[in-house]
């Protein structure tokens, strides 16, 4: 059968129309990139020195980037510097692990850094170290350590690691006893005669940072310059030193999902094991495509004890969904406000950690460290923008299972709420302090209403992924201090999770225990 032509006018028309669609459309959303293939280069950590914190790190990591490093192969490991070194090695094999799986690496330290690295060589970690790098590492202790010899007491306790670097102490003669390079890593040192916490020629530490069986430099050598203790990390000569040195490793090939992506920073927590109750300014920032936004932020007046009324740590919801086509870093840098007198701020946390498209898809950890065991944990999930269900949640249920804390009828406030990919934060159920809502105390039976009233079983779904269910409940107490009855998240990622219908379970005080019963739903 014959088809019957278009009107030359009408199809004009059409084909306008299509065209204009088309041409609007690479406005309003990033074209899709094809995979591709890149060189990937041996990881390298990067490790700061007494009394710094990971973010010195930055402008040797950029610059080590710029050299064609992925930034995924790049890590900075702070640490908490008033501790012992043995301590700190420690931490240092799990970061790596956590880190790179087991991957070999390549280290750069500084100062200090090297006394800690040094160990988990020595300790049998130079197996996965291909090369070793000190900038100035007190390798036979620093002479602005001697003090702590006589002053060990004193040194334990302002600072641990103040006693391993005294000239001679049992850190170093262990450290350095029998052979000083280990293994099969290569070994380089440099040091400075212009450098005045290490220098060469201090008689209390005499070339303190060289290492036999190691390629020692001292600078000024060549073009070098003579540069600072802390001017080592910048120097342009030491880098490209450490450049040619890295380069003797072999190269390999990755595969690089193609954008746009989507990134979702879930949550985030911090913890310390040796501060009680810090309160936290400076903040945390999401960068993507080299634009950075604030996900958390709090001026020094404005000071907070953690954790926040809030499960997800008070992040952003503007700032924490970004749509990107390259790269994306996450960044931390809290400090403690400590406010008694003659008492210095501690930077808690310190450091950044970055996706590239040689990472993939999926769900991810980004852990940042700094003194008194400080650690910042956000959570982030990576998805491509486009091939992604158009997933939603529906919460089903919510019941208090069990509270105690001696009355008879606990009092709920708070709220379980939702979180979608899109930034949106929806409470499915909140009560405030003056408005509570009462239930059965104990537990083996049910609420008044097992639904939590208000949208909860309501049939109501919430969209799209990556999604997050958090709950944030306390027991009001009108005599005494409210008791948290539970709190927590849960995540649900549409690339890598399976929809359907599960249950949550969330803990607080006094045995309190909530359950949540909430089932995605996927076209």
């Amino acid at each position: 059968m014959r088809r019957s032509a278009l009107p030359v006018p009408l199809l004009f028309t059409m084909l306008a129309a299509v065209t204009a669609a088309l041409f609007a459309g690479l406005l309003t959303a990033p074209a899709a990139q094809a995979d591709a293939r890149a060189e990937r280069r041996t990881p390298v950590v990067l490790v700061h020195g007494y009394g710094d914190t990971a973010a010195s790190l930055d402008g040797l990591e950029d610059y080590l980037h710029s050299q064609g490093w992925l930034s995924s192969d790049l890590a900075e490991f702070g640490y908490d510097w008033a501790a012992t070194n043995d301590s700190n090695a420690a931490r240092f094999g799990s970061f790596l692990t956590e880190r790179f799986g087991s991957r070999p690496v390549d280290v750069v330290a500084h100062s200090m850094g090297s006394l800690l690295t040094r160990k988990y060589l020595k300790d049998g970690g130079s197996s996965r170290v291909r090369a070793w790098v000190s900038l100035g590492g007190p390798n036979h202790g620093a002479g602005d350590a001697a003090p702590c010899g006589p002053f060990a007491t004193f040194c334990d306790i302002h600072a641990a690691s103040l006693a391993d670097m005294t000239p001679g102490s049992a850190f170093l003669s262990s450290l350095n006893a029998g052979d000083e390079t280990p293994g099969a890593t290569r070994y380089t040192t440099f040091s400075s005669t212009c450098d005045q916490q290490i220098p060469p020629g201090d008689s209390r530490a005499p070339h303190s940072t060289e290492l036999a069986g190691a390629v020692n430099h001292v600078l000024p050598v060549g073009d070098s310059g003579c540069p600072s203790h802390y001017g080592l990390l910048g120097n342009d000569w030491v880098r490209r030193q450490i450049v040619a040195e890295f380069s003797k490793d072999p190269v390999t090939q990755v595969d690089l999902k193609g954008g746009p992506f989507r990134i979702t920073v879930d949550s985030a927590r911090f913890t310390s094991t040796g501060e009680s109750g810090p309160e936290l300014y400076d903040g945390l920032t999401l960068t993507t495509d080299g634009t950075a936004r604030t996900l958390w932020h709090r001026d020094r007046s404005g000071a907070t004890a953690f954790p926040d009324h809030d499960p997800w740590f008070g992040l952003d919801d503007a700032n924490r969904s970004q749509v990107f086509g390259g790269e994306a870093t996450i960044s931390a840098y809290l400090t403690d406000a400590d406010y008694s007198a003659g008492n210095n701020d501690d930077v808690m946390a310190a450091g950044r950690v970055h996706w590239d498209p040689a990472l993939g898809f999926g769900r991810f950890t980004a852990r940042m460290l700094g003194v008194d065991g400080g650690e910042a944990s956000v959570t982030y999930t990576v998805t491509p923008v486009q091939g992604v269900p158009d997933c939603r949640v529906r919460v089903d249920q919510a019941e208090l299972t069990y509270f105690d804390d001696g009355t008879t009828r606990p009092a709920l406030y708070g709220d379980i709420a939702v979180r979608t990919g899109d930034g949106a934060r929806t409470a499915v159920w909140s009560r405030s302090g003056s408005d509570p809502s009462t239930f059965p105390n104990q537990g083996n039976r049910s609420n008044p209403d097992p639904y939590f009233y208000q949208r909860i079983g309501s049939g109501a779904t919430y969209g799209p992924g990556p999604i997050e269910i958090g709950v944030y409940l306390w027991d009001y107490d009108a005599s005494s201090a409210d008791d948290l009855v539970a709190r927590g998240t849960v995540a649900w990622d549409p690339y890598t999770d399976q929809p359907g219908t599960r249950t949550s379970e969330f803990h607080g005080d006094d045995g309190g225990h909530v359950k949540v019963t909430w089932t995605v739903l996927c076209p």
